[in-house]
């Protein structure tokens, strides 16, 4: 593994009472391609939120144990968690482009933060890298909610990397699209992570297979009182992953025998 960006020790996340997600225990390494992979309801999403605490946003809900990111509690009380969404970025499952034209898209972070350098330059720069300038070019000024599926999603990659954070957060980008606007953005992911540290979310084993460097495998127990808990079972590099997984639960869900 590269140089830990976040280290995970016996995270517990709750809603309300209810424990979503019991004692998780991952290292995420610098720039590479993490995902995370498991039956519906095992907390794959929950988890990835509380890497740019977007759980706090939940009311009801608490994280035990701790996250460190670069060594720094990324819970301590003296951290901002607009800052930490700064530097840690996220991509949704549904394509949420802002309604305004793609232009104002992708400048409206930098616009925020205070930019004042060639901001032209830097749509450019921005959606080349995320590999769309040469689809939209000519139409700048038009709104984003004009684009296809396929097309919004790699737009708000691209809005999200405009501000030039450090981790990008995929919770089930591709899950809206076709195979064709699927393998645009896996390709793309696979580029950005030259530059970004990537954690996905992902329903699509095939998909964490081709593009992850490493893999971690979720899933649910039900204690004795009938509660569901999300487990992370196993996590390793992918290839040993989807080859040679070390528990018997990783081998039944990759061969489809439940999930």
């Amino acid at each position: 593994m590269t140089t830990p960006v976040f280290e995970i020790g016996g995270v517990s996340v709750f809603y309300g009472d209810h424990e979503a997600v019991r004692d998780v225990n991952m290292t995420i390494g610098n720039r590479q391609i993490t995902a995370m992979i498991g039956p519906s309801g095992c907390g794959k999403s929950t988890m990835i939120r509380c890497l740019n605490r977007m759980n706090d946003l939940i009311p009801t809900a608490r994280v035990l144990g701790k996250i460190s990111y670069h060594s720094e509690n990324l819970y301590g009380k003296e951290v901002d968690p607009i800052e930490v969404r700064r530097r840690i970025g996220m991509v949704f499952q549904k394509p949420n482009p802002f309604p305004k034209s793609i232009y104002d898209n992708i400048a409206y972070g930098p616009r925020v933060g205070g930019f004042k350098g060639d901001l032209d330059g830097l749509v450019e720069e921005t959606l080349t890298r995320a590999a769309l300038w040469d689809e939209v070019k000519d139409k700048l000024k038009t709104s984003a909610l004009a684009l296809s599926g396929g097309q919004q999603q790699r737009l708000c990659i691209a809005r999200t990397i405009a501000v030039e954070p450090e981790v990008i957060l995929m919770d089930e980008p591709c899950s809206a699209l076709d195979p064709i606007a699927t393998a645009k953005i896996e390709d793309l992911m696979e580029h950005l992570a030259q530059e970004f540290t990537i954690v996905v979310v992902t329903h699509n084993m095939q998909q964490a297979a081709r593009v992850s460097h490493r893999t971690a495998f979720f899933t649910s127990d039900i204690d004795e009182d009938g509660e569901r808990h999300g487990r992370l079972v196993e996590y390793d590099e992918t290839e040993r992953i989807f080859s040679t997984p070390s528990d018997r639960r990783t081998e039944d869900y990759i061969s489809g025998r439940f999930g």
